[in-house]
């Protein structure tokens, strides 16, 4: 993953979280620009950074590492609900994904 990804995905989630580029700047300790520079203009930054920017997000690292992202919590919750699935019907559940794509 490139730093144009992870610039990607701290935009995409800072949205989803309905949080201004000031506003989550600020919750990581940074000047109030921090963010909203790096999203205009990336530039290399610590893994301590993405780390407070992922808990200000109130996300997890899982989450937002994921390499589908986007749909993740869907994601999990098809697999939560197939865990609790009889043995003998999931075949007939990947039958019916394989089908349904």
């Amino acid at each position: 993953m490139n730093i144009n990804e992870i610039v990607n995905r701290i935009s995409y989630f800072r949205i989803q979280a309905n949080l201004s580029a000031r506003e989550l700047s600020l919750r990581i300790g940074k000047s109030e620009t921090y963010i909203n520079h790096l999203e205009s203009k990336p530039f290399n930054f610590k893994i301590n950074v993405i780390l407070d920017i992922i808990a200000a997000l109130n996300i997890t690292c899982e989450k937002f590492f994921s390499e589908n992202y986007r749909s993740y919590d869907n994601d999990i919750e098809i697999l939560n609900i197939i865990k609790n699935v009889p043995e003998d019907r999931k075949r007939t559940i990947i039958d019916l994904i394989k089908h349904i794509k």
